[in-house]
């Protein structure tokens, strides 16, 4: 916990005492405050892949396909459309074939100017469908810059609901990236995830997990692509090596690929 608090008072810092400029996405897994200009279009092509649970052999991979468009220079609009598959081999889970798995619209909105203040704010909203399950994320996203160091600090929590069963599950997120533009078309950063589970409408916390883990992000004129690995450092309840391997995988892999339209 004090290693926790330790890292977001250094990214707090950095959001605090940095300026601003357009940015592409750096990061696999917190955005940046940056929205589309008006009526700029581009296509991403989203891949991660969940590995490692308690037991036997455990891999889960998420496609994912968003259209973006920009409504007005601070307003974002994206949909989505969601797949999935699980390959596993242990005596309580079974396999699932790659499939789709639903489609979600989202809205980003950037509430000042860049650079206007200390803190480049935006706000996010996501509906996700799928059959019987219905989910809903919001999202608080910070970034700043200084020079050539890039900072992003996001708060996320998710609320979703079976509606054939009449159950709720929620989840609560801290995600934060530190990047660096090593040349003008290739960065690196590190990042980190805290991620929580409750049962019901934040009720009683099921279990949690730090990732920590490097990014790359590589970018021409009409691309860009990113490459984000964490790996599990802590978790409760812990099963395994002092990490939670029911609730949260061993290891994350992201990428995304960006191109404009």
């Amino acid at each position: 916990m004090k290693n926790m608090i330790l890292v977001l008072l250094l990214f707090l810092f950095l959001l605090l005492t940095s300026s601003s400029q357009a940015d592409r996405r750096y990061f696999g897994r917190s955005y940046m405050a940056n929205t589309l200009p008006a009526k700029a279009f581009e296509f991403e092509l989203w891949n991660t892949a969940r590995i490692g649970k308690a037991e036997g052999y455990y891999y889960r991979f998420q496609p994912r396909m968003e259209f973006e468009y920009g409504i007005t220079d601070r307003l974002t609009t994206s949909f989505y459309m969601n797949f999935n598959s699980q390959q596993i081999e242990n005596p309580t889970t079974s396999s699932k074939e790659f499939a789709f798995a639903g489609t979600a619209v989202e809205f980003r909105y950037r509430l000042t100017e860049l650079g206007e203040y200390m803190v480049d704010p935006a706000v996010y909203f996501e509906l996700t469908y799928a059959g019987s399950e219905i989910e809903y994320e919001s999202k608080l996203i910070l970034s700043k810059r200084i020079g050539s160091i890039i900072t992003a600090l996001n708060i996320t929590g998710e609320i979703g609901r079976d509606v054939i069963a009449n159950k709720h599950e929620t989840s609560f997120e801290l995600t934060g990236g530190l990047g660096y533009d090593i040349t003008p078309t290739f960065a690196a950063s590190l990042e980190f995830k805290n991620h929580s589970n409750f049962n019901n409408i934040y009720g009683r916390k099921a279990n949690s997990a730090l990732f920590i883990g490097p990014s790359i992000n590589l970018l021409t004129d009409k691309f860009y692509f990113t490459v984000n690995f964490l790996a599990q450092v802590t978790g409760e309840p812990a099963v395994k090596s002092g990490l939670d391997l029911t609730g949260h995988e061993k290891y994350e892999i992201r990428t995304i690929l960006g191109i404009e339209l």
